[in-house]
């Protein structure tokens, strides 16, 4: 029948059926059932380089966790399963020799190449290669304690941790090519651009892989892809300033911010921008100091973000950030707390309500809470040193602050009390001076990085060990950390963003002689008992089982490259001699059964 349609009924939508929740998935079964070793209970022995499935021997317990929140209209339902385990590959050949793993498997699946430098997102571990200074993991010492972990000296091993098993079911089954004295290189890679001008400020959206760019002259926005180290565009920013700081991206607003000031003292104002356009969308009505601002950090919130700083006459400022504007929301008194110096901020917990900042002043770690809409909550000194801080980094619930003596610290961020104290070879240079960006616009994994003389140190954030390596080039350029993808992003000395990536190589071939002699020594031989003739054969590596005596893993060994083995005067030989392409023995030399056995 004709007429006007009816009216929807209440609780409907506008003649669409009211919408129900979608059904949430069930949570996956997870298998924590350890996979045996497919060596049994023997641990290979390796030399040159290889590739060999691992053995669990140490595991902490697999927790799953099932989460739900939601977004929009949609219950979003999260499982992790997290394994932190000990995995053992094999014992290398030669004593304290230097070993690199260049790539790891997970069932099959590669998770980590060191020699492009890719490692999945979110995968954390250690490798050890099982020298005699080797310290023990920190991993296990959090979970056994230090009185029941050993170091493992004299094996290659890794520890994994926090690695999501969840897409596999089950703990998988890991192999790792390893390499014995593998050379690492820096690998540069310049961006390719689509506009002129140094690119004086830079901030990493490491999760998206955009590196976001600033240019004063011309005055510009410029985004790039870190992945194919290449421009996507420029804008123009049309703001009439001199002194930039701060400049950040902000991912849940699709905003940008800075500081900008005319004659830098006492006027650096917050702005505003679109990323899009380059358009200013807001200026803060209010100073951030009455000093020059130095050090700024980032956090979001729920609402917005908040940006935090310092000055160079230590007061502290924040900035509370939303899609269409920027106001300060708390500033703090010149000598705030009554320091002279204060050197570093970096973001710590949030926690809806609330988010913590951790300064490192004079020579105590401060913690200021502020309120989610920036306004100042409170203040207190976590921990307090012999040598002022220059830097810090949060690290699940922990502080790492580097003094200006050269060391390095772990701090728990709840009593103060301090969990390592190291030595490293490199000074963090003080603020406005030193070669890195803030704390926040890094993304560390194991280790933190610094260079300084054309040298890269890799800090592992646990205990405190450094690993260092030569061939940087030397730079005053600040440089990003990411070491989910073990990557470098700086400038070169044109203003030109760079990707800088360690890169190990797959090991060189080694000598046949040199293999045998090392057999023979971890046999008990000493090097005087040892002599090689004529063998200059090549090869890649050698695995080998123990089980057997070096004289019959030798002999293995040496029939396929018609080398004979015998003892003559207290010493071992291997000797090779052809006459017209027939083996022959030096007569010279008195025949054992072994060599008789060898000619037939």
């Amino acid at each position: 029948m004709g007429g006007l349609p009816r009216r929807p009924g209440r609780g409907s939508w506008g003649g669409w059926e009211t919408p129900t929740a979608p059904t949430v998935p069930e949570v996956p079964e997870i298998q924590t059932t350890l996979p045996t070793s497919a060596y049994g209970q023997t641990i290979p022995v390796v030399y040159g380089k290889c590739r060999l499935p691992a053995a669990y021997i140490w595991c902490a317990p697999i927790l799953t966790v099932t989460s739900t929140h939601i977004e929009f209209w949609d219950t979003v339902t999260t499982t992790t399963s997290k394994l932190t385990a000990r995995l053992r590959f094999a014992r290398p050949l030669v004593p304290d020799s230097t070993w690199t793993m260049r790539k790891l498997y997970a069932n099959g699946k590669l998770v980590y190449d060191g020699s492009v430098g890719y490692r999945q997102k979110g995968l954390k571990f250690t490798a050890y290669d099982g020298r005699g200074d080797q310290p023990r993991d920190p991993a296990m010492v959090r979970e056994e304690g230090a009185d029941f972990v050993s170091a493992h000296r004299g094996y290659l091993d890794v520890v994994v941790v926090d690695f999501d098993i969840v897409g596999y079911g089950a703990p998988p089954v890991f192999e790792a090519e390893w390499i014995q004295d593998g050379s690492t290189t820096h690998d540069y890679d310049t961006f390719t651009t689509l506009a002129s001008g140094f690119v004086s400020r830079m901030d990493p959206d490491w999760d998206n892989g955009i590196l976001y760019g600033f240019t004063q002259s011309p005055r510009a926005l410029r985004r790039f892809s870190i992945g194919a180290t290449a421009e996507y565009f420029s804008v123009s920013n049309p703001i009439i300033a001199n002194y930039f700081v701060g400049f950040r991206y902000v991912r849940s607003l699709d905003r940008e911010v800075y500081l900008a000031a005319f004659t830098g003292v006492g006027d650096a104002h917050g702005v505003l921008l679109d990323p899009l356009s380059g358009s200013i969308l807001a200026e803060s009505g209010s100073a951030a100091t009455s000093g020059i601002a130095l050090g700024t950090c980032l956090s979001e919130t729920n609402t917005g973000a908040v940006l935090v700083g310092f000055a160079d006459n230590e007061q502290i400022f924040a900035f509370y950030v939303t899609a269409s504007t920027i106001e300060r929301s708390y500033q703090s008194i010149a000598s705030f707390g009554g320091y002279s110096s204060i050197q570093c901020v970096t973001p710590g917990e949030v926690r809806g309500s609330e988010l913590d900042f951790w300064f490192c002043a004079d020579a105590d770690l401060v913690k200021v809470t502020l309120t989610s809409l920036g306004t100042f909550k409170s203040s207190t000194v976590v921990a307090t040193f012999t040598d002022d801080l220059r830097y810090a980094v949060y690290d699940d619930g922990d502080l790492v602050v580097w003094t200006d003596a050269a060391t390095v610290k772990r701090v728990n961020g709840t009593t103060g009390a301090v969990e390592f104290s190291a030595s490293v070879p490199y000074q963090v240079g003080a603020v406005g001076s030193r070669p890195i960006g803030d704390p926040d616009q890094h993304r560390l994994v194991n280790e933190f990085y610094y260079t300084v003389g054309g040298v890269s140190y890799f800090t592992n954030l646990s205990n405190g060990a450094t690993r260092s390596v030569s061939g940087a080039v030397a730079s005053p350029n600040i440089s990003f950390y990411d070491g989910e993808q073990d990557l470098v992003l700086t400038v070169n000395n044109a203003g030109v963003p760079q990707r800088m990536r360690i890169t190990s190589d797959d090991g060189t071939q080694r000598q046949l002689e040199d293999f045998l002699v090392a057999l023979m020594e971890a046999g008990g031989f000493s090097s005087d008992e040892i002599e090689v003739i004529n063998v200059d054969d090549v090869i890649d590596g050698a695995v080998i089982d123990v089980t057997n005596g070096v004289r019959d893993i030798a002999k293995s060994i040496c029939e396929p490259y018609s080398i004979a083995i015998f003892e003559r005067a207290g010493k071992i030989i291997f000797k090779r001699a052809f006459t017209d392409g027939a083996f022959a023995i030096d007569a010279t030399l008195a025949p054992t059964g072994d060599v008789a056995d060898m000619a037939a």
